[in-house]
């Protein structure tokens, strides 16, 4: 029996409970640690009489705000359990409000069970398509041997791949779909776990994608849009280990704005969380900031295996000790960068990147050197991070490289160093 879907009603009962534990719970917390700074002056003249009158005034507001938020937000929960509201995801904006709050509190979504929270699948026109034979069958009736299997970012969707197809006229999809001998697949997955839990999930998706192709796979490459790129590394990195095979089909791993070294967001995200708590006063408002997820704090540093985060407080440390994970030795790895300023020496290049990843981390180079030895790394400058969703240029890159290769599948590079 396919589960409820989420509706409008879940949203709101949603925002109701994070409205209790952050907006309140922020307010309050930074109340009491203004009082008791104020309130120290007059401990000397009138003791602590007026402090203990504020703080049961105060403590009897906040907990009956907290009340009727509380109430309020199982009532709304009660009406959704019931069918009332409309499915969220029914339209594109609903959509991509779920892939929003997946990317911020998926992880939390996920452990509580919400119906929000989303299960990583094939998507067609808005929809999950099971990855068994006849659904895949339906859904690529003219599927070829060469899936193109396109992973978005953080807080995006399947859909965020079409961004901009007004102004261009096209998409990746479309283009590959008529100049390739690709097939696109576009998959949907919650940003909000851990990039290695993602990985893994990738990992059992393409394989079931292989076994249920309607026609034989020959060869299969990924496509990757930020944290999509390291999931993709992290999905390979976790096949090799299992011992599975069909990393060995895959050619070519696009990575469009990926962060491999990390995302300096989220970097200053934590630095700020951490300042926020020297100060009695701005201390409430770092527990807003340390509620990101697991995927967001992921990106800090590009971890895409579990060895580099489990047990470790990674909102406490900067953790530098990624850990290497191997590539595929046959296949191509094609970086693309883009930065604000019209040349990477521009300040506001040098600065802020694209806008959310740096150049240096885009193109593969951390502390210690390249991430991937030999990767190729193409530069779109005056461009944003988001404009490389669906950008002419990436799309002329796209089909040159699956062109090339299928003019000459056996031009394979060389196998790189350990």
């Amino acid at each position: 029996m396919p589960a409820e879907p989420a509706r409008t009603t879940d949203v709101a009962a949603l925002a109701l409970d994070y409205g209790d534990r952050l907006i309140v719970g922020t307010a309050r917390e930074m109340h009491r640690a203004v009082s008791s700074r104020v309130f120290r002056a007059t401990r000397l003249v009138g003791g602590r009489v007026p402090e203990s009158l504020h703080d049961a005034v105060v403590t009897s507001v906040y907990g009956a705000i907290s009340g009727v938020l509380r109430v309020s937000s199982g009532s709304v929960r009660a009406m959704a359990s019931r069918g009332v509201g409309r499915p969220i995801e029914a339209g594109p904006r609903g959509r991509l409000v779920v892939a929003a709050l997946n990317g911020l509190i998926g992880d939390e979504l996920r452990m509580l069970d919400d119906p929000q929270a989303i299960t990583m699948a094939v998507r067609v026109e808005g929809d999950d398509v099971p990855a068994t034979s006849w659904p895949l069958a339906q859904a690529f009736r003219h599927g070829t041997s060469h899936p193109v299997i396109f992973l978005h970012g953080l807080c995006e969707n399947d859909e965020s791949w079409s961004n901009g197809a007004k102004v261009h006229g096209t998409t990746y999809a479309e283009r590959i779909a008529a100049e390739t001998d690709g097939t696109p697949v576009m998959v949907r997955y919650n940003t909000g776990l851990h990039i290695s839990e993602n990985g893994k999930h990738l990992d059992v998706l393409v394989q079931q994608i292989v076994a249920n192709w309607p026609v034989p796979v020959t060869r299969i490459t990924l496509v990757g849009h930020s944290m999509g790129g390291l999931v993709a590394r992290a999905a390979t990195n976790h096949a090799t280990a299992a011992g599975e095979t069909w990393q060995h089909l895959v050619r070519d791993v696009v990575c469009l704005g990926t962060p491999h070294a990390g995302a300096n967001l989220e970097k200053v995200a934590h630095l700020g969380s951490r300042l926020l708590r020297f100060w009695p006063e701005s201390a409430p408002f770092s527990s807003i900031l340390e509620s990101r997820s697991a995927g967001i704090v992921d990106l800090r540093h590009g971890y895409i295996t579990r060895d580099e985060w489990e047990g470790q407080d990674l909102t406490g440390q900067w953790g530098l000790d990624r850990i290497a994970a191997a590539p595929l030795a046959h296949a191509e790895y094609h970086f693309v960068a883009a930065t604000l300023g019209a040349s990477q020496g521009h300040p506001l290049s040098a600065v802020l990147g694209d806008l959310l990843v740096h150049f240096s981390s885009a193109t593969g180079v951390g502390r210690t050197g390249p991430v991937v030895d030999g990767a190729r790394f193409e530069y779109l400058p005056s461009a944003h991070h988001f404009a490389l969703l669906n950008h002419p240029q990436v799309g002329d890159w796209l089909v040159e490289w699956l062109n090339a290769r299928t003019r000459n599948p056996q031009a394979l590079p060389a196998p790189r160093q350990a």
